[in-house]
């Protein structure tokens, strides 16, 4: 009977359990949408959702390739300065190997006056290790991982048209990159199946208010 109670406890207790809600961002270091909502919506949204959010970058955008000798030449909607920002969130993604500390670099980084020249004095910032990110940039690994990037990009159905480009849960729906777009929070909030953080409760709560007309608690 004991060992039933148990099953069933932790069943109950794992059926509490949600899994995170994925969002995928496809951007370019130099669109000002793009910095707008990483900076405005994305940044903020996971320093208060990051316990119930998966989140992935690609920098990329309306960029092409082509092969040069063992590597890869790349020429950028913004021109080669985007080229380079592009590659430090490349080799910044690959080389950080953690989420929080890759959020706070790119967070940085874009809220810089010019990003691609940014990537020594952010990860001063934020306590990461500049030099393998430079040397990742100034190498073929480097060349290889945006390449990459690239043709994960190509691989969207439907197709990226515009950036940010911005996917949640692994489905694309413009309605709700629109709405991502103006309150990424609300998205996350109401895309979360498990029991919603208090950052949550309170953004509710204040949206409420809002609509009856009072302004504050």
């Amino acid at each position: 009977m004991r060992f039933v109670l148990l099953f069933l406890g932790v069943a109950a207790a794992l059926a509490q359990d949600a899994p995170p809600v994925k969002v995928d961002l496809y951007y370019e270091t130099l669109c000002p949408y793009s910095i707008e909502f990483v900076i405005e919506q994305l940044y903020p949204t996971w320093t208060l959702l990051k316990d119930i959010m998966e989140v992935e970058m690609f920098p990329f955008g309306s960029a092409n390739y082509k092969a040069d000798g063992e590597g890869w030449r790349f020429r950028c909607q913004h021109g080669d300065d985007e080229c380079h920002g592009n590659m430090i969130h490349a080799c910044a993604k690959d080389q950080l190997k953690d989420i929080n500390l890759e959020m706070d670099f790119i967070n940085c980084l874009l809220s810089a006056d010019h990003p691609p020249k940014a990537g020594a004095k952010c990860a001063g910032e934020v306590g990461a290790d500049w030099k393998p990110i430079e040397e990742c940039v100034g190498s073929l690994e480097g060349q290889n991982l945006l390449h990459d990037v690239g043709v994960q990009q190509e691989q969207l159905k439907p197709q990226m048209k515009f950036v940010p480009w911005i996917i949640v849960n692994d489905v694309f729906s413009k309605d709700q990159m629109n709405e991502c777009r103006r309150n990424l929070l609300s998205v996350v909030c109401d895309s979360y199946t498990g029991k919603k953080p208090e950052a949550c409760n309170r953004h509710l709560m204040k949206n409420t208010l809002s609509k009856i007309g009072v302004s504050k608690l």
